[in-house]
């Protein structure tokens, strides 16, 4: 019975780099006889090393980060089980601040605003806030500090530890600006880890110079050395899916035909002489495919052509080389698209 599969390449940034790791310790191990000496596996190693480190790295800057984050919370006060309650914190000594100038300034606390509080006057009712949000923190300690300072010996927070208060405010400061350059660094790491697996915005799977294009290539390679024995994928880490497909009713001894018949993916061209437009015959003509290399004589009319693997199931582009004694070589680009036959010409000069 034949079973439907696919192969799965994991969009998951853990998933895909062991899915690389695995890769390479298989074509390592394989030596000469891998079955992917055809790719590029230098330039595989290389992306890998490159996004594995940075992956690495920004990882590493998002824990510290977290860390300088938790840092500036516990000394501002407000860290999971902390309140205004909780000694030696910035929110503790503003909230004892705000008690202070309420005493000194009874019935006349709008004066607060004049340390940076903000005093809500509702039907005889006076609020004064103290934000939750680390900027307003941030903000509220320096007009309490700057007001301080102005009044000098006259300040009425004389009975504060100011000093204390200042240090855990620099304190939280510094953690801060740490979270945020870490966070940046956590970002420049995470954008060129993706550019180097081809998962950036705007790259695809043809994306090339990336790991996501090589990985894709190694899949179509082995399945090409692979087929109907698409299992042994597994080997290379890959995920194959496989499932048995729905019984297959008994034919019809009368079928009317397809309308509509699945067209052969081919590549066809007359070599041609520059200049005289005369047909060339017995040139050599190669085409790399991601299923591999074909080769192809021109016939006395320079015409020929490839009949590709039906395994070659997404478009994709491949090199054509034209070789003929007494003649400069030609190569160009093409782009294969499955079940559409295309016709080139193709002009040689001669040496």
């Amino acid at each position: 019975m034949r079973y439907n599969f696919r192969v799965v390449i994991p969009r998951n940034i853990d998933e895909f780099l062991l899915l690389c790791f695995l890769i390479l310790d298989k074509h390592l191990l394989d030596g000469l006889t891998s079955k992917l000496n055809s790719i590029n596996m230098t330039l595989f190693q290389t992306l890998y090393t490159l996004a594995k480190d940075e992956h690495d790295k920004g990882m590493a800057h998002s824990r510290n980060k977290e860390d300088a984050i938790q840092a500036r919370n516990l000394a501002l006060g407000i860290a999971d089980s902390q309140d205004s309650f909780t000694p030696n914190t910035v929110l503790f000594y503003i909230t004892s601040i705000r008690n202070i100038l309420l005493g000194v300034y009874n019935g006349k606390e709008q004066a607060l605003g004049r340390w940076g509080f903000e005093v809500n006057a509702s039907s005889g009712d006076i609020s004064v806030v103290i934000p939750s949000s680390v900027i307003g923190l941030f903000d509220l300690s320096k007009l309490i500090q700057e007001k301080h300072t102005a009044d000098g010996a006259t300040s009425v927070l004389n009975e504060v530890d100011m000093l204390a208060f200042e240090a855990l405010v620099e304190t939280a400061k510094t953690q801060n600006a740490l979270a945020k350059k870490l966070n940046r660094d956590k970002e420049d790491a995470f954008q060129i880890r993706n550019l180097a697996l081809g998962f950036a915005e705007n790259q695809t799977t043809k994306t090339e110079g990336t790991l996501l294009n090589l990985v894709t290539s190694v899949k179509k390679k082995l399945l090409g050395n692979f087929k109907r024995n698409e299992q042994a994928l597994g080997q290379w880490g890959f995920e194959v899916n496989t499932s048995a497909p729905a019984p297959t009713p008994d034919p019809d001894p009368n079928p009317d035909p397809d309308p509509n018949p699945p067209m052969p993916t081919v590549i066809a061209g007359i070599v041609r002489e520059m200049g005289t437009n005369n047909p060339i015959e017995g040139a050599n003509i190669t085409i790399n495919t991601s299923e591999g290399a074909y080769v192809a004589i021109s016939s006395p009319t320079g015409s020929f052509a490839f009949n590709l693997p039906d395994t070659i199931v997404a478009p994709e582009t491949a090199n054509i080389m034209v070789i003929k004694e007494g003649y400069l070589p030609y190569v160009q680009v093409v782009n294969i698209v499955p079940n559409l036959s295309i016709v080139f010409d193709f002009f040689l000069d001669p040496a």
